[in-house]
């Protein structure tokens, strides 16, 4: 057995789990706007309990309305939501897992907007600073917690195997156990003992009326990396009081809403970040304790198994990027594993997505299992299809549709496959893209797609193969020097020849357009010994990144020396350098070489043109229809690839 530890069964309290993998809880959207479960979150669901893991956790669900953290939280406070709970807990179990409900308060880090009053354990201000949530009282802390135990009776009501209690994360349960938010003096509050009660009363309570053989365990944040909050020392001195009040496991997290992105690690982070704090709570605990934090590969999950730093292991986004996870390690298929890049583009920045649910960089059937089959039709007539460009949206077109069993051919303009993604694994700490390349391309091999580098595709050529269908997805470009006042391939040079390799720079280098690309190509450049000054009209840095990204891009900028100035227009260059307007007037920035992060532009023009001299069936997709993210290309060319397999049946 290539995982003897990952793979061998294991326990918390009376439930029997077939491995050692729990889906971790993620918040998802997916319920409806009254915090009831839906079809989209019962097959979500579904698919990760399908493919082998061995207990799924709900996203946190509201036991009191006061508590909602955003309007449609999946909820338990009331009989109504009984029912959907029961629907979905069937659907895991006929899909062979096992459910159990995370139940949370979201304290002072609910929506103000939804439930007005914040409460917390002690008065403290919100993460954002806008507003105080208020202490609660003792009378109202005596009401608070039954909420959470006659929750936990409905989760058993409806099926659930167990119940976790969110005690991390600067919820109201954590705002009790740390130090930081909790300065009371009276039982609830002092010394780690008292500032567990509130835990303890909630722990009694769940085995009062679900008994104490139902499977009950506490999620705590064992470090909230924060002046005052909790430590590890003092997590060390929590997990014991808990245990010994019945908790049956202790999931091992990090951080609070100030320093959430801790919790959920961007690619610039180490793998198994969060790993030495359940390794420390485990030697004073002696129930299971649940590791979780960018544990991406079944290697490094079997690891921490089996040197003893966790007795479960918990998979959040890696199981949004490829649900059959473990069902691919157990059968020895780790290459097919599609993998999490810890961009945190779907799963965390969905918070301020107008939609609002969760959906993954590099698997865009996450969210819409209820919508699509796993794969496309099958082709009744297979169709020759050119694809024209080789990065991740020209890639998933051409896989999908040879899985349907089209003839594809391929054609990339550069050496590689890959695209300005290829470019984008180029920049320091972000190594843990490129795994999503590289398994592209097996994929390619595998579905029989014929790739041709180095073809610039011109619409004669494209003709003269005469081909049934052709997906341009050639990418975006970026604007000619040319088109900035001054610039010469001597003084000048464009961003993605400078990660390339194409283009010489330097020793002092001004980098023009602070988005994604020119402040990833900024910290290139400092890593690699220039002098680099940064300039963005707008008033923030990469706006489009992801906050938890941009944070940790936003420090590591800093410690490199570079000198980022917001809010300054480029001007033109001449001898001296680059001319900037800043605070109103003109300056120079002295630069041997200045480099250009402009914003792309499609490349829609050769579909038309094609289109016009005669193929009926052309499609654009990813930024050769509209620039944007990974995920936008490859859920874009997703979609597409599925329309036109579904297209081409429909015509015969």
């Amino acid at each position: 057995m290539a995982y003897p530890h990952l793979l061998s069964a294991g326990r918390i309290g009376s439930l029997e789990l077939p491995n050692r993998t729990i889906m971790a809880p993620m918040g998802t959207g997916y319920a409806d706007e009254n915090g009831f479960v839906t079809a989209q979150l019962i097959a979500y669901h579904a698919a990760r309990a399908a493919g082998g893991v061995g207990l799924n956790i709900t996203e946190h669900t509201a036991i009191s309305r006061g508590g909602l953290v955003v309007p449609n939280m999946l909820a338990l406070y009331d009989d109504r939501f009984t029912e959907g709970l029961r629907r979905l807990c069937q659907a895991v179990h006929d899909s062979g897992g096992r459910l159990a409900v995370q139940l949370n308060h979201g304290g002072r880090q609910a929506d103000p907007a939804v439930v007005g009053d914040l409460v917390c354990a002690s008065e403290h201000r919100t993460p954002g600073g806008g507003t105080t949530a208020r202490a609660l009282s003792v009378e109202e802390i005596r009401e608070i917690v039954p909420l959470y135990s006659t929750a936990a009776a409905r989760a058993k009501e409806a099926g659930a195997d167990g119940v976790e209690l969110h005690f991390a994360h600067g919820y109201l349960g954590a705002s009790f156990l740390s130090p930081l938010t909790n300065r009371r003096t009276d039982a609830y509050g002092g010394d780690t003992q008292r500032r567990c009660r509130f835990a303890r009363e909630i722990i009694a309570e769940v085995q009062r009326l679900c008994g104490p053989t139902f499977p009950v365990w506490c999620r705590i944040s064992a470090d909230e990396f924060t002046e005052g909050g909790t430590t590890l020392k003092e997590a060390q001195r929590v997990a014991p009081i808990l245990e010994a009040a019945g908790a049956q496991a202790i999931h091992v997290s990090a951080a609070l809403g100030e320093t959430a992105w801790r919790a959920s690690a961007p690619y610039y982070e180490p793998r198994c970040n969060l790993a030495h704090l359940a390794e420390g709570i485990a030697r004073t605990v002696t129930i299971p304790v649940i590791a979780v934090g960018k544990i991406l590969f079944p290697d490094l999950a079997e690891d921490l198994l089996a040197r003893g730093v966790c007795d479960f292991v918990a998979l959040g986004r890696p199981l949004l990027a490829d649900p059959d996870w473990l069902r691919k390690a157990a059968e020895g298929r780790e290459a097919d594993i599609c993998p999490c890049i810890a961009c945190n583009i779907g799963c965390l920045h969905r918070r301020t997505d107008p939609v609002g649910m969760c959906f993954c960089a590099t698997n865009p059937r996450t969210g819409r299992e209820w919508l699509w089959p796993a794969g496309p039709p099958s082709a009744r007539l297979p169709r020759r299809v050119l694809v024209i460009g080789g990065g991740p949206a020209g890639m998933a077109a051409a896989t999908i549709l040879a899985e349907a069993g089209h003839q594809v051919e391929l054609w990339e303009a550069g050496e590689g496959l890959g695209g300005a993604y290829a470019l984008a694994c180029v920049p320091p700490g972000k190594g843990d893209l490129r795994p999503f390349l590289d398994y592209q391309a097996r994929r390619l091999t595998r579905s029989g797609v014929v790739v041709r580098l180095s073809v610039a595709a011109t619409a004669d050529d494209i003709m003269s193969t005469a081909p049934d269908v052709a997906i341009v997805a050639a990418g975006a470009e970026e604007p000619p020097l040319s088109l900035f006042p001054g610039a010469t391939p001597e003084n000048a040079a464009r961003a993605d020849d400078v990660l390339a390799g194409r283009a010489t720079v330097g020793h002092r280098v001004v980098v023009i357009g602070g988005g994604r690309t020119g402040t990833e190509t900024a910290h290139y450049l400092a890593d690699r010994g220039c002098q680099v000054t940064l300039i963005e009209l707008r008033r923030r840095l990469a706006e489009e990144i992801p906050g938890s990204v941009r944070l940790c891009l936003e420090r590591y900028l800093e410690a490199a020396g570079v000198t980022c100035l917001t809010e300054t227009e480029a001007v033109y260059l001449d001898d001296l350098g680059l001319v900037v307007m800043r605070d109103q007037r003109q300056e120079h920035l002295p630069a041997d070489t200045v480099v250009l992060a402009l914003p792309r532009r499609s490349r829609a023009w050769l579909a038309e043109d094609i289109h016009r001299r005669g193929i009926r069936h052309v499609r654009t997709a990813g930024d050769a229809r509209r620039p944007g993210s990974v995920q936008d290309a490859v859920c874009d060319a997703t979609q597409v690839a599925r329309q036109l397999a579904a297209e081409l049946n429909v015509e015969l």
